[in-house]
């Protein structure tokens, strides 16, 4: 039997098609660096404002792209801190002890990238000017994001709470892009140090309109900014002045025409190419405009890399989007567009989107580079922060926590209230060096990495992620109903252990279930056969399991083989290296012999014509 037709043979619109009985509305499936020192992170928001939602919710998607993370959900209790408490700050990227802050008198409860008042942040490094990375100081962008939200309970508070913390105690880190929302509204703050020549940081926040979506991937999108609507833009009071005095800015150029991303970080082909470009594949997806794709295309390309050609912070969306069809842009590649990497012979005879790093190779005298996709390999954690208005904040905020490749991960919902972190989601349960059985991130990474060479194999993993998300959201709707009713009787914090004890339960059974989809996996398609269920013995026979010993049941064995696009190329790459010189003298010697040298499969004991491959049943112990 041959393989699978890999999914880059589906146009993208078919890929997996709409799917309505999971619950994904208003969305048709469509798969679609900066050059940053191996410490930073690589990442992707995808941003959904609340007039762009399904649920009038505020969305937004959060990729933690790195080699090093391991994927683990955190958690900052709430506290009541007395006089004189200091923080000690560790760099999240290189685990490097910082110093110690003064503490907050009261902090609140932390999940992952969310707390307990419906306030999520996330964010992508877009590096920037060299000149201004390496400043002094006690915080890195990632202790900015989880002191902040310990401390504030809205977007705006988080802001503001942000530009007092990099300016009371310097900024070590280069350029981010944050994502900063609540449930009434979306911010996307951009931030980057001053460098050796001052203490602290410039930034810029711009809230994205209401029924618009946005994005940023590692390439600073902040271009001119209004300078006089608080409501909607607010900045630091150095942030056109400190430019003018570094000589990044002409002091008698007009404010107005200031652009935050085009003075401390302009665009280069890395930045378009592998950055904006994954924005690009999410807005040529939801746009309004059926042109979009089209329009931005020789920009990601790296064609055209002028101001002028780049693309809006934020455009109108041709529909609702829901939760779940945010899940799904984290899992584009780029099928089917101009940037499609399963094409070319890099995919191998999978198709496969994924390359072997580095993302920047070189051949002779030119650089080259290969296509950086929402959905990568390289990623410790990614989530959807959902934040909705309409329940009490500590049961409306919900983060959708998945681990490794957003591809494959199965994401649990956690509330920013719930008090305690799964077994399997925790730090300690195994890390990077130290595989774990009970750990989600060794489950999740044991099965992408079976599936990455036998990419044939993506489509239903995709397809078996989504079901097990559409129960768990059904499950959650069903423990919310009950968690509020104990919120209006026995009080919040009877709701939120009701809701901690479920979530860690699903999040348990998600890991188990993971573990068993490998063995599976190894059962059925090991050795670069598909193993299934033998015939059902005739009338009288005896199953052929040699009673039970010498290794008992004979499966089914299908040689899965190579199509013929792939055959093709092996024999244009090698001529008749490989051709068979002499088949027709003794054909009938020439068949017995393959059927032979291919014992133990089908194609040795019958024709390829009478296959008919079952469903496996599998057991795993």
């Amino acid at each position: 039997s041959s393989r699978p037709p890999p999914i880059r043979h589906a146009p993208p619109e078919r890929l997996l098609g709409t799917m309505p009985a999971l619950g994904v509305r208003h969305f048709v499936v469509r798969w679609s660096c900066l050059l940053l020192p191996t410490a930073c992170q690589a990442c992707t928001n995808l941003i959904v404002t609340r007039g762009a939602s399904d649920d009038n919710s505020t969305i937004f998607s959060y990729t933690a792209d790195s080699g090093s993370l391991f994927g683990t959900l955190g958690h900052y209790p709430a506290a009541k801190n007395p006089a004189g408490t200091k923080r000690k700050v560790w760099n999240w990227d290189t685990g490097r002890y910082l110093g110690e802050i003064d503490e907050a008198p009261e902090t609140f409860n932390v999940i992952g990238n969310l707390n307990e008042h419906g306030l999520a942040i996330g964010e992508t490094t877009f590096g920037g000017n060299e000149t201004l990375a390496g400043g002094e100081g006690l915080l890195d962008y990632g202790s900015l994001i989880w002191i902040t939200l310990q401390r504030a309970k809205t977007a705006r508070e988080a802001i503001d709470t942000m530009g007092r913390l990099v300016a009371e105690y310097g900024y070590v880190s280069e350029g981010e892009s944050f994502t900063i929302g609540d449930a009434s509204e979306v911010w996307v703050m951009e931030l980057i140090g001053k460098g050796k020549f001052e203490k602290g940081a410039v930034w810029v926040a711009v809230r994205i309109p209401d029924g618009q979506v946005s994005g940023h991937a590692n390439q600073a999108r902040i271009q001119q900014f209004p300078l006089k609507d608080p409501e909607n833009c607010v900045y630091s009071a150095d942030v056109i002045s400190f430019a003018v005095k570094v000589g990044l800015w002409p002091a008698d150029r007009p404010q107005e025409q200031f652009s935050f991303s085009d003075t401390y970080d302009p665009i280069t082909f890395s930045g378009a190419r592998q950055s904006d470009a994954r924005v690009w594949s999410f807005f040529s997806a939801v746009a309004d405009d059926p042109n979009f794709e089209k329009a931005y295309e020789s920009y990601v390309l790296g064609q055209n890399l002028t101001a002028a050609a780049r693309m809006p912070l934020h455009i109108k969306p041709k529909a609702k989007i829901s939760a779940q069809g945010l899940m799904m842009h984290m899992r584009n590649h780029y099928e089917g567009t101009a940037l499609d990497p399963t094409l070319d012979v890099g995919a191998g005879d999978a198709g496969t989107p994924f390359r072997t790093r580095p993302i920047v190779w070189k051949l002779g005298n030119s650089s080259y580079v290969h296509e950086r996709s929402v959905g990568t390999p390289q990623a410790g954690w990614n989530f959807v922060a959902q934040l909705r208005g309409n329940l009490p904040a500590a049961i409306g905020g919900l983060i959708w926590f998945g681990v490794d490749d957003a591809t494959f991960s199965v994401h649990v919902p956690f509330h920013g209230g719930e008090t305690r972190v799964p077994k399997s989601f925790a730090d300690g349960t195994g890390d990077a060096l130290t595989w774990s059985q009970e750990s989600a991130f060794w489950a999740f990474n044991t099965v992408a990495n079976f599936v990455y060479p036998r990419w044939f194999l993506a489509r239903e993993q995709v397809e078996r992620a989504m079901a097990i998300e559409a129960k768990l959201a059904a499950d959650l709707a069903d423990d919310e109903r009950k968690a509020v009713a104990l919120y209006n009787t026995l009080g919040a914090a009877a709701a939120l252990e009701f809701l901690t004890a479920a979530s860690s339960a699903r999040a348990e059974a998600v890991t188990k279930a993971e573990f068993a989809e490998f063995g599976r996996l190894m059962v059925v398609h090991r050795d670069g056969f598909r193993i299934s269920q033998p015939d059902a013995p005739a009338p009288g026979e005896l199953p052929q399991d040699h009673g039970g010993a010498q290794g008992g049941i004979v499966p089914r064995v299908d040689e899965v083989g190579y199509g013929e696009n792939w055959y093709s190329r092996i024999v244009k790459d090698t001529g008749d290296h490989y051709k068979m010189t002499d088949p027709h003298t003794h054909p009938d010697l020439e068949a017995r012999k393959a059927r032979v040298l291919a014992k133990g499969t089908t194609s040795a004991l019958r024709p390829p014509a009478a296959r008919d491959i079952r469903a496996p049943e599998v057991v795993i112990v």
